[in-house]
């Protein structure tokens, strides 16, 4: 979801190990076709190229269900955190590098701002710090971060640029991370830990829609709608009330669904 904001982080610190002075001092060649200016306001919503990755990603989601007794092991479990998550956090760090090369970084580049940028944060410490258990909240958040992100694109940069590449491939990883553990019943599927992650997401939907209100941003959807014929509809605050809500109902969706599904398939096994 959203990451810039409106406030420009100027000048540098002095305190910055110089070889990370000199990788934002990097500047990628506007030849090069993955940082092609040209491809700016390239990619439509909903066009093939959006819709043929949608069914790329799709296609690996039901690759890792049919396979997931195969790759439930520790050995593999090992691997595959320490592969994903060193992939989204080096993915990460070069988004970063690549925004401040550009003069664009800004506060909305903080993570705790972009829901999105929060569960990919997570998600990374999840993995390389071997923490399991966080995937037990963490399944509702990369799924409706995925869900909204992936289907309702907030970037027009088309493939092959690095930003396509950036975008869609974080969403997804955080994602497939989560799927990972609930396909492989690594995760706990209860009502406690529900009502836990339902009250985190309340809690930093007040806080974001504070933010949202005092830099006139619009981070997780919060004041306008991807369809904004939706918020202009309803209108200032009916539709932040709605969104909240709806979000909160997709919650509750989410919860039976996950639990059902896991319910269905041991009654199978029996």
């Amino acid at each position: 979801m959203r990451y810039l904001g409106v406030v420009e982080v100027a000048g540098s610190n002095p305190v910055v190990p110089t070889i990370l002075l000199k990788l934002l001092k990097f500047k990628p060649k506007e030849g090069k076709i993955m940082f092609n200016e040209n491809l700016h306001n390239q990619l439509e919503m909903f066009s093939v190229t959006h819709l043929l990755t949608l069914a790329f990603f799709v296609l690996i989601i039901v690759t890792l269900y049919l396979v997931r007794s195969k790759i439930s092991g520790p050995k593999f479990e090992k691997w595959f955190r320490l592969a994903l998550g060193s992939f989204l956090l080096i993915f990460e760090t070069s988004y970063h590098i690549w925004v401040y090369s550009r003069g664009g970084y800004n506060i909305g580049m903080l993570p705790l701002l972009g829901f999105c940028a929060l569960t990919n944060l997570l998600t990374i410490i999840a993995l390389l710090a071997n923490k399991p258990k966080m995937f037990n909240y963490l399944i509702y958040y990369a799924i409706i971060g995925a869900f909204f992100s992936l289907i309702f694109i907030d970037t027009t940069w088309a493939f092959p640029h690095f930003r396509f590449f950036h975008y869609f491939l974080e969403h997804f990883g955080f994602l497939i991370a989560s799927l990972y553990y609930y396909f492989t019943k690594k995760l706990t599927i209860d009502f406690t830990n529900f009502k836990r992650a339902t009250a985190l997401l309340f809690v930093y939907n007040l806080g974001i829609l504070v933010v949202d209100l005092i830099f006139q941003e619009n981070w997780f959807y919060l004041l306008e709608n991807p369809v904004a014929a939706i918020s202009d509809f309803f209108g200032a605050p009916f539709y932040t009330i709605l969104w909240i809500l709806f979000i909160t109902l997709f919650m509750v969706f989410l919860y039976f669904l996950l639990r059902g599904f896991r319910r269905e398939k041991k009654s199978e096994a029996v």
